[in-house]
């Protein structure tokens, strides 16, 4: 909904500090509009980068402090039966650098040990606090009751809270936050990676070209998608899949040393930079998403700006959100039989009996299906939420003023008293990040 004049300036005139745990590409672009939309912002960031990730983010236009952070490095086994690497980024100076600071609200992406810190900050002065937190019903698959009872006090003490999509709105609502407290902000891609070129219908006879962007890895549903496309490959001998591979991870020698049909050819590219992909976009049949669990999955908005019809998997929240069936690609169940209607063989199936036209036509749609889906969009969306908190803090503070003054504890509420014993007892600090990360 439109916000009313006085409420958007509110956000206009506020110094923000936005603590995250670090910049990636896609937020490089909705940090420079939100920068353009508020008084203005320091961004705290806890890495540069994580070890896994092949990409670096230009931010001399930004304002970024790196924090001293402890890191911790762990295997997990999910409840669908993948293990994967977790970087559990622990902020040791959030709460001093705040108090150095003095911004009018804090935005906080996630729920763990830099949220707390913001909590006891928010407890000693008139701050507005806004949290960000990104979802999926997959990703919260194996939540203990620590996390949950950690989680909903996080969620007493915020004056906003945002999601980042329908699945994430219901996990909050199940964790007790109300629907007219929280807003949407959206993922939004990195605009320089999609292809912007005018959409072709590219030549289709007997050879359906597949790409697949991201980490090589059991949680990407890599090797899933390759025992499904050579059981397919082994059924159709007189269609030909050529899959294209675009990243590097644990799987990716497993995958050179397998053994598949000749009409099944693997090709992989390694690290593409932003020109090879917008080529890679623009030069496949399909995007094949085969994830076992993405609370979004950025390059589905990619794929789909591009006017690549994407065949993702349920687990991923942006092809739940944005796929729709027939219109700009197929969803599929990685873990239902081959047999299934809900199988990648049957997606498979249904575009390749597409009539060229109708091919082209879901090309179109695609690009159609996300054009609001931009950086500014996003950007927004987080001032807009900025600008509720601030009224709403105001609201129970009785203040008017915009500048952050200390005030005394017995002028905080309750959920304050409650959320600062808690962020006080991060000193031990394993048991605290196992709880809320």
């Amino acid at each position: 909904d439109t916000l009313d004049s006085a409420t958007t300036q509110l956000a206009r005139d506020a110094h923000v500090a936005l603590a995250v745990n670090f910049i990636a590409p896609n937020f490089r672009e909705v940090f420079r509009e939100v920068q353009k939309r508020v008084g203005k912002l320091t961004i705290l960031v806890s890495v540069e980068n994580e070890s896994n990730r092949d990409w670096t983010v230009e931010q001399k236009d930004l304002n970024v402090i790196r924090q001293r952070t402890w890191t911790i490095t762990r295997n997990v086994d999910h409840p669908s039966g993948y293990r994967y690497t977790n970087y559990v980024h622990v902020p040791l100076d959030t709460f001093g650098q705040l108090r150095r600071l003095k911004p009018d609200v804090v935005v906080s992406l996630e729920m763990g040990i830099r949220t707390l810190q913001a909590i006891s900050y928010r407890r000693l002065s008139q701050a507005a606090l806004v949290v960000a937190f990104n979802a999926n019903h997959r990703s919260e698959l194996g939540r203990g009751k620590a996390r949950s009872f950690v989680r909903r006090r996080i969620l007493r003490a915020a004056d906003w809270v945002t999601c980042n999509g329908p699945e994430c709105r219901q996990v909050l609502a199940s964790l007790g936050r109300r629907s007219d407290e929280m807003s949407m902000f959206q993922y939004a891609c990195d605009p320089d990676k999609p292809s912007r070129d005018e959409i072709k219908d590219l030549v289709f006879d007997r050879e359906l070209s597949l790409l697949t962007i991201g980490e090589l890895s059991e949680r990407k549903g890599l090797a899933t998608a390759l025992d499904q496309l050579t059981q397919w490959a082994q059924q159709h001998p007189d269609q030909t899949i050529v899959w294209n591979l675009v990243g590097s991870g644990p799987l990716e020698t497993m995958i050179r040393a397998c053994e598949h049909p000749p009409n099944l050819q693997i090709v992989l590219h390694g690290f593409c930079d932003a020109d090879q992909l917008r080529d890679h976009y623009a030069n496949n049949h399909l995007m094949l998403f085969p994830t076992l669990c993405d609370e979004w999955g950025l390059v589905v908005d990619e794929s789909l700006h591009s006017g690549l019809p994407v065949v993702g998997s349920v687990h991923a929240q942006s092809c739940a959100t944005l796929i729709k069936n027939g219109i700009n690609g197929f969803r599929y169940d990685p873990e239902a039989d081959t047999s299934s209607i809900a199988s990648l063989g049957n997606c498979l199936k249904q575009f390749i009996e597409l009539e060229s036209n109708q091919r082209m036509a879901m090309r179109q749609q695609s690009r159609v299906s996300v054009a609001e889906r931009t950086p500014e969009t996003s950007a927004k969306q987080l001032t807009d939420a900025i600008g509720l908190a601030i009224a709403r803090r105001r609201d129970r503070c009785g203040n008017p003023k915009s500048q952050v003054e200390h005030s005394s504890p017995t002028e905080s509420s309750s959920s304050d008293h409650e959320m600062s014993a808690h962020a006080r007892t991060a000193d031990t600090r394993e048991s605290v990040a196992e709880a809320v990360t």
